[in-house]
């Protein structure tokens, strides 16, 4: 028969209560969403959507900080100047044996707990993606029971004062020490020794001309006016058809969505802002160079799709 500590109700109640407390500003991580809730607006300009919940580490501890990072489109037609995260921690369940049992009796209610709203005041113009990140801290147990266990965290997103969208995404915290994550420093150079040398007599140097090297070019940007000449790609399926491109400074590429969701093109390296694709966009290149298009759409789960879209001289 197993006996159950009279104190345990009371323990697991405040386990629950500062497991997810604590949350500050900003840092980094890796996780899955499983729900999206959208909310109404009253303001029908203002819109935004969570392309991506992210956390730095699969494999966190209790006891450690977590920090998820959130990727935010605005798909508005209103610049966003502000935002508001609430992330509310659902217990699921825990490693502990006794603690465990107990737990199937609680309400939903108990096993709930809401963490303090962070504010943020990240601009985002429409039409492209930023991120925020909100930083909590775990506990590594309680009455000398561990909190290791299955947690659920729903993040709720307003933006200029509205709410907009929740996301639901699972977590676990392991059991272990608590690991510290800093950057090492990095080493300072030795000092090379100065090499003592005996003098020798040295003849007088011959004069010699030496030509002066021609520089190197640099590579030649182009910018052109629109061609007229399109190319069309077609995204299905979470990808680029095709997902390489040749074209000429002045062609358009116009995408065509097969999907019913809604993508985010992003140019890896800035060259462009990003691109909100629901049915259809395009894009006119009027500069050479050569662009690495990501694809982002929710959920998100590993590294984007990538088009790689090559824009050479226009020979006419």
């Amino acid at each position: 028969m197993i006996t159950m500590n009279k104190n345990l109700p009371i323990i697991l109640i405040i386990m629950i209560a500062v497991t997810f407390s604590g949350c500050t500003g900003e840092s980094a991580t890796k996780g899955t969403p499983i729900q999206v809730q959208k909310f109404d607006r009253a303001n029908p300009n203002i819109n935004a959507n969570i392309v991506d919940v992210k956390f730095e580490r699969s494999d966190i501890r209790a006891g450690e900080i977590v920090t998820p990072e959130l990727f935010i489109a605005n798909t508005g037609s209103e610049k966003i100047t502000n935002e508001t995260v609430e992330i509310t921690a659902r217990l699921i369940t825990l490693d502990d044996f006794l603690a465990n049992l107990y737990l199937k009796t609680m309400s939903e209610e108990k096993k709930t707990r809401i963490i303090e709203p962070i504010k943020f005041e990240t601009e985002i113009e429409p039409g492209t993606v930023k991120s925020i990140r909100a930083t909590f801290h775990t506990i590594k147990e309680m009455e000398g029971r561990s909190l290791a266990g299955s947690y659920e965290i729903t993040i709720t997103l307003s933006v200029n004062g509205q709410k907009v969208e929740a996301r639901v995404s699972p977590i676990t915290l392991s059991s272990g020490d608590v690991r510290e994550f800093t950057p090492a420093p990095t080493p300072s150079p030795m000092p090379t020794p100065a090499q003592t040398q005996t003098p020798t007599s040295t003849p007088a140097p011959e004069m010699i001309e030496t030509p002066t090297p021609a520089p190197t070019p640099e590579p030649v940007v182009v910018v052109a006016t629109p061609t007229g000449k399109n190319f069309t790609t077609i995204v299905k399926d979470d990808r680029y058809l095709p997902d390489n491109l040749n074209i000429e400074a002045g062609d358009m590429v116009i995408w065509v969505n097969k999907m019913d969701s809604d993508y985010t093109i992003v140019e890896m390296d800035k060259k462009i802002p990003d691109i909100i694709l629901r049915a259809r966009n395009s894009y006119i290149f009027n500069t050479t160079g050569e662009y690495r298009f990501g694809l982002y759409f929710k959920p998100m789960r590993g590294e984007p799709r990538i088009q790689t879209i090559t824009v050479k001289v226009n020979a006419s």
